[in-house]
């Protein structure tokens, strides 16, 4: 993969909360382990068509509705009512936890797919007042920050009782692409139909999917705007689809759902447990337990952890930070560009750079929500990955705050210990040897000095080229040049010592005696962490 491949910013924030003004609500948060049904029959089909009625309820309902279309208007935009975001407004209303507590994200996840929803799951805010007549105008001021940060097309909303307030449920959603309808269900050996078109502003869909085994498949779908594609369903269980589009912001997920294969798509859903780190209440207790999030799910399928890498980790927290100062989500800020300018300004040279944007109130919503999003999980399971940096900031929320993460990854050679890889190297030289019916090599001191010393001058000299490494290495052994009948060098700039262990001059069958100098540091020419290997090679008079 290029530089620059940077899939899917998902904003993960499922609940954007406006605490509640007055008393909180009086129902009780679900706890985990504990069984959560949806409250109707779920739909058959996927659809990005909207339905009748877009809010629902009582008294300042219809202010409701006012007040979402004011603040989208004072932002230059339009939305228009669907009635099923107006159905898991009220979903969502009858299940407030306390304060105005949304349900759980795996709860609002299993409500939006029952209705057919594609989209991302929709950015929440609840309100609650009084007087009911209050609430056009309280809507209109608490959403007016949300158009300010992104473009939405649909909304929702509903108004239900809580503690004696009148609590609006306001569900607001990006809807970029007309998908034609998707069967929610499907037999195995059956095949997945994505037809549709992506809306102005966006190019190059593509697709990611995730079958039942947690492999992620990528596919391109054309220019655009319009796209289709088959997809064959071999396996039972669950693939997770998403489509994918270049817009102003970089890589955007416009949609994201399960389809079932040879099984019924579920009615309901058994919260988890809290993990360790739920507790996570400072920027950098989240870093900390997104980092061990990422590299419990690497082991989990069987890959090496990334490193954490520092100067990374601040690149990805003046990312986070700019989105909250610039009020924007995406991976292409109006600054800094996007991510592969800003680990290339930050001085890191990589081949491949990926990055991930989530946002939520815990690292468990934020970690989960980016491994149910296909692009986002190829990422944090990349096995070409070896470095990452993880920057959080806090994005105060009334009586809590939200946590903005991001996520860079980059390809970097792994350190070596130095004198491990020399003698690794020696053995893999005479194993190759022997294969070939020719003596093992003798490492010889003076050689072993002359190679050593060019290996390190390569890095503390940016300007000098491999030719002249080879060169200072047999100028210094000059003076020994009568104890051999021939003497020479060669040199190779690998990311692993086993890129060495081939090089043909030293199969020679006349060649006796090998210095080897192994090297790692950064140079402005070549991806860090490089390691150069000198050999100074000598024949026996």
């Amino acid at each position: 993969m290029s530089v620059g491949a940077v899939r899917g910013a998902l904003w993960v924030g499922f609940a954007l909360l406006m605490a509640c003004g007055g008393r909180g609500g009086s129902t009780t948060t679900p706890a985990a382990g504990e069984r959560v049904s949806l409250p109707a029959a779920p739909l058959d089909t996927y659809s990005s068509e909207a339905t009748e009625g877009g809010v629902r309820g009582g008294a300042g309902a219809e202010g409701v509705g006012r007040g979402v279309e004011r603040a989208a208007a004072s932002a230059g935009q339009s939305v228009d009512p669907d009635g099923r975001l107006a159905q898991l407004a009220e979903w969502i209303g009858e299940r407030l936890g306390a304060g105005g507590a949304p349900p759980a994200p795996e709860v609002i996840e299993l409500f939006a797919r029952s209705l057919g929803l594609v989209e991302p799951v929709p950015h929440l805010a609840v309100l609650g007042v009084p007087d009911p007549n209050a609430l056009e105008a309280g809507v209109a001021d608490s959403v007016r920050g949300f158009f300010a940060r992104q473009l939405y097309q649909r909304y929702g909303a509903a108004v239900v009782v809580r503690g004696g307030l009148n609590v609006a449920v306001v569900l607001l959603s990006t809807r970029a692409l007309d998908l034609e309808p998707v069967p929610r269900r499907h037999e195995v050996g059956g095949t997945l139909r994505l037809r549709g078109r992506v809306h102005d502003g966006f190019r190059e869909p593509q697709l990611a999917i995730a079958p039942p085994s947690g492999s992620v498949e990528r596919r391109p779908l054309g220019a655009g705007p319009g796209f289709e594609v088959s997809v064959p369903l071999t396996a039972r269980g669950v693939y997770r689809v998403e489509v994918l589009a270049q817009g102003a912001r970089g890589d955007t997920v416009l949609a994201n759902f399960p389809v079932y294969v040879g099984e019924d798509p579920p009615t309901y859903v058994v919260l988890a447990g809290p993990g360790d780190d739920e507790g996570a209440s400072t920027p950098d207790q989240v870093e900390r337990a997104l980092l061990r999030r990422i590299n419990d799910a690497r082991a989990r399928d069987g890959l090496p952890p990334v490193v954490e890498h520092p100067g990374l980790a601040r690149v990805a927290r003046d990312h986070s930070q700019d989105m909250v100062q610039g009020s924007f989500i995406g991976h292409t800020s109006p600054t800094t560009g996007d991510a592969p300018d800003r680990v290339r300004r930050a001085g890191y040279r990589s081949g491949l750079i990926l990055e991930n944007i989530g946002r939520g109130y815990s690292p468990g919503e934020i970690h989960e929500g980016l491994l149910a999003s296909p692009g986002h999980r190829a990422n944090i399971l990349n096995r070409d990955v070896t470095h990452v940096g993880v920057g959080v900031v806090a994005e105060p929320e009334g009586r809590r705050a939200a946590f903005v993460a991001t996520q860079v990854f980059i390809r970097m050679h792994r350190e070596v210990d130095v004198e491990a890889a020399r003698e690794w190297l020696l053995g893999a030289i005479n194993e190759g040897r022997r294969a070939r019916g020719v003596p093992p090599l003798e490492l010889d001191p003076n050689l072993q000095t002359a190679a050593s010393d060019a290996a390190r001058s390569y890095f503390a000299n940016p300007t000098q080229t491999q030719q002249d490494t080879v060169d200072e290495g047999s100028a210094a052994l000059r003076r020994f040049a009568m104890m051999f009948r021939r003497v020479g060098g060669l040199m190779a700039v690998v990311g692993d010592v086993a890129e060495a262990s081939r090089l043909e001059p030293t199969f020679d069958p006349d060649l006796r005696y090998v210095g080897l100098g192994v090297a790692q540091g950064d140079r402005p020419d070549a991806p860090p962490n490089s390691i150069a290997v000198v050999i100074m090679l000598a024949w026996p008079r």
